[in-house]
């Protein structure tokens, strides 16, 4: 096959008298092009099996070219060796000042290439006024009589390149090198004026902060960043805090100096870091902060600052306080409460079992206390509980521990004992100090008290375990005729056969279908006072045993590991009922299902519920997941991963029972959580203990303020729910509008439309009446 000339060739091999009339440079440019294309012919030539590329297969390159030339022919060639060279030119011609001005002005030039000499014009004074419109425009200045030194100079005049018309070879690489130069100078200038406008938008952003935002510059520890909420926060002006690292740590109270003096450097070290601390502002008043701080990588791996943040977190550290003396101590007694008890009890069982020493638990029960309930009022009940209170405490070394259980049940701790006959006379001194008549204002009352001892390790070596014989010992001492004490012993293993009994029993009770999901309604405020959901609760009826309670049958399945098979059959029998409902009754209907500790820690759940999500055809928006606040305490990165897989899904998650445990409101803060239920111990007593009262409106406020909805249980009268509704409480459920029913039951109240007015169902659950003790073991699935 043979290969047509290109045009550049057809130039050289025409005779010279028809040869346009161009200067050498260019020729010796069109010969170069020529050579070119003839070596790229040989080569295809060299390859039969690939087919050539049509000129439409060629992406030729757009060029927008500014030429400062005086001849035309010149030009002309100019672009034809361009376009050969895979250009696509677009050009304009000018060979004075004028027209290379009002071209400039016009725009979009991506590169100019002027001849040096010209009449009346030179290329250094179209550089200039190129300089002066356009100090970024790619220049090129091409000339066959330039020396060195006026290159030399035109380079420093701003000239991107010059080329001598003998070595031209050079021009097409040159511009492809100054095309792509001052693309990328473009985009620099873009990308600068891009974070320009970014760093003024954080600045405003970061002024506008209510937390303190920081940072230090690595490796010499200097301020190089404080917002405006400093100056607020720290009562100070912010340029007094630039000028060390002393003048910070003093506004470190002095109680956390010492430990904040090595926080950046701890921070550096391990890549993170957080701290709790206090400052001390100019007019003596104390703030707490929380920090959280980074340190910041370049990409070689080279720490270059640390970043922090700071928020006032003073209101949070009160609140905390608060909760945590309400959910530690009892409110009438002042003393420790069961949670603060079992946490102390723990940590000497812990210390005892290191050392080999000794420890008693005495489990107190006054005798006959309900009597002075029942005939002298509350009032005067609450009076002897809480002489009792003093009593013991005064009777008591400062390392013994005593606590309220709740009702007349209260436990001592003896840690440190010389022997264990010496429980002996310890329980001796405090029946005898409660013995003495306690004054009334009618008639002094004579209290007696039986107590249980268990001692570490002989009866037990955990709290439950030492907690629940010291209990057996109690009754035990009741029996013998109260106001006396008994040692727990194996011959009081009755309730031990029992729990066989029950677990043996538990073991087939799915199987043989004798556990039932009962629902007990949850009411909306906000939606007419109406139905809203449901909260899923088991019962078992054994064919052996009949009746169990749930609070005697959920401790052995947590305890044995059936509740996980159990939970799981719960929640599927409660999503398929729920979607029943909601597609009869109510798009929005929730049912609510609790989840217990092992079901939790199980890394499957997420896709249990799926599952049953799944088999149900249930929306995951209609399920509410229930998780105790000490439960997701107990392990808070798994916790807070956990729900923020449930959460993912679409699904409502609630803390339950609110204030039995202790947990930070920072903490709270981490976890995806849509509801907050405040316990039924807070609410038991809200219209007659200003205490209780006051702790619920500061539940209420602080769930609200950290946008969650919340739910107050365990409502028995018309005057608590009344006293709830004034505070903006969001639901309600209790005895007071229905005990926990069947399906049906369930069923039919949704369809006569229940609502906060409704007289309760059934003043007794599952025959205790609703109100006491026995009434507040709240059937749950875990």
């Amino acid at each position: 096959m043979s290969h047509a000339p290109d045009r550049a060739d057809s130039f050289f091999q025409a005779e010279p008298a028809k040869r346009p009339q161009c200067e050498p440079w260019l020729m010796i440019l069109l010969r170069f092009s020529g050579n070119a294309n003839r070596r790229r012919a040989a080569a295809r030539r060299l390859r039969p099996n690939e087919a050539m590329n049509s000129p439409a297969d060629i992406q030729l390159r757009p060029l927008r070219l500014l030429l400062v030339e005086d001849n035309e022919d010149d030009a002309r060639l100019l672009l034809r060796i361009l376009g050969k060279s895979g250009f696509l030119p677009d050009c304009k011609r000018v060979d004075t000042s004028a027209a290379l001005l009002a071209a400039l002005g016009a725009g979009g030039w991506d590169l100019v290439i002027s001849d040096y000499s010209m009449p009346g014009f030179s290329g250094l004074q179209a550089l200039g006024i190129t300089r002066r419109l356009d100090a970024d425009l790619p220049f090129i200045i091409v000339s066959g009589n330039i020396g060195e030194e006026v290159a030399v100079g035109a380079m420093r005049a701003g000239a991107q390149d010059y080329l001598l018309k003998n070595n031209l070879a050079r021009l097409v690489p040159a511009i492809a090198r100054e095309l792509d130069e001052a693309a990328s100078r473009r985009r620099g200038k873009e990308t600068e004026a891009a974070l320009q406008q970014n760093k003024e938008r954080l600045n405003s952003i970061l002024g506008s902060l209510g937390d303190i935002v920081w940072s230090i510059g690595l490796p010499g520890l200097r301020m190089d960043y404080l917002n405006d909420a400093a100056e607020t926060i720290y009562g100070r002006p912010v340029v007094d805090i630039f000028q060390s690292e002393a003048a910070w740590l003093a506004l470190v109270h002095p109680e956390d100096r010492e430990r904040m003096r090595h926080y950046v450097g701890n921070t550096v070290a391990g890549g993170a870091n957080s701290a709790e601390y206090r400052i001390v502002r100019p007019d003596g008043e104390i703030r707490w902060l929380f920090d959280r701080a980074r340190v910041i990588v370049g990409e070689n791996g080279r720490k270059l600052r640390v970043d922090g943040l700071a928020s006032d977190i003073t209101q949070f550290k009160q609140q905390q306080e608060q909760l945590y003396r309400a959910a530690h101590h009892d409110a009438l007694t002042g003393l420790p409460n069961r949670s603060l008890m079992q946490e102390r009890l723990q940590r000497a069982l812990a210390r005892h079992e290191r050392g080999g020493e000794s420890l008693a638990i005495l489990f107190i029960d006054i005798d006959r206390f309900k009597t002075i309930n029942d005939s002298l009022g509350h009032k005067v009940g609450d009076r002897v509980l809480c002489e009792v209170a003093k009593r013991l405490e005064q009777s008591l070394r400062v390392d013994d521990t005593v606590a309220r259980l709740g009702g007349d049940e209260f436990v001592v701790i003896l840690p440190h004992l010389a022997h264990d006959g010496s429980v002996a006379g310890v329980a001796q001194k405090l029946i005898q100090a409660i013995a003495p008549p306690i004054e009334t204002d009618d008639n002094p009352i004579h209290c007696t008290a039986s107590i249980g001892i268990s001692l570490f390790p002989r009866d037990g070596d955990s709290v439950e375990t030492m907690l629940k014989n010291a209990d057996v010992a109690m009754y035990e001492a009741k029996r013998a005729g109260r106001n006396t004490f008994r040692y727990y012993s194996a011959s009081m293993n009755a309730a031990a056969v029992r729990q066989l009994k029950l677990e043996n029993a538990l073991r087939g009770a799915l199987e043989r279908n004798e556990l039932a999901v009962h629902y007990q309604p949850q009411l909306d405020f906000e939606r007419g006072n109406a139905i809203c959901g449901f909260e899923a609760l088991l019962r078992w009826n054994s064919a052996e045993l009949g009746a169990v309670s749930p609070a005697e049958f959920i401790p052995l399945a947590e305890e044995t590991g059936l509740i996980v098979p159990i939970g799981e059959w719960v929640l599927l029998q409660a999503c398929r009922q729920a979607r029943q409902w909601v597609e009869t009754f109510d798009a929005n209907l929730r049912v609510a299902v609790n989840l217990s500790a092992r079901q939790f820690s199980q890394s499957r759940l997420p896709q249990v519920v799926a599952a049953a999500l799944k088999e149900s055809g249930l929306p995951a928006r209609n399920l509410e997941l229930e998780v105790t606040e000490s439960l997701i305490m107990q392990d808070i990165a798994l916790s807070a991963r956990t729900l923020r897989e449930l959460k993912a899904m679409d699904i409502t998650l609630a803390v339950d029972d609110f204030g039995t445990g202790y947990s930070s409101l920072a903490y709270l803060k981490r976890f995806s959580l849509d509801v907050l239920k405040i316990d039924k111990s807070f609410v038991a007593e809200i219209t007659t203990n200003p205490d209780d009262a006051a702790i619920c409106s500061s539940i209420i406020a602080m769930a609200h303020s950290l946008r969650l909805k919340v739910v107050a249980e365990g409502i028995e009268t018309a005057q608590q729910l009344g006293f709830l509704a004034r505070q903006h409480c969001d639901r309600a459920q209790g005895y007071h509008f229905s005990r926990p029913v069947d399906a049906a039951a369930a069923g039919e109240l949704m369809r006569r439309g229940m609502s906060l007015g409704t007289p309760a169902v059934d003043e007794r659950a599952d025959g205790v009446p609703a109100g006491r003790k026995a009434a507040r073991n709240k059937a749950r699935i875990g």
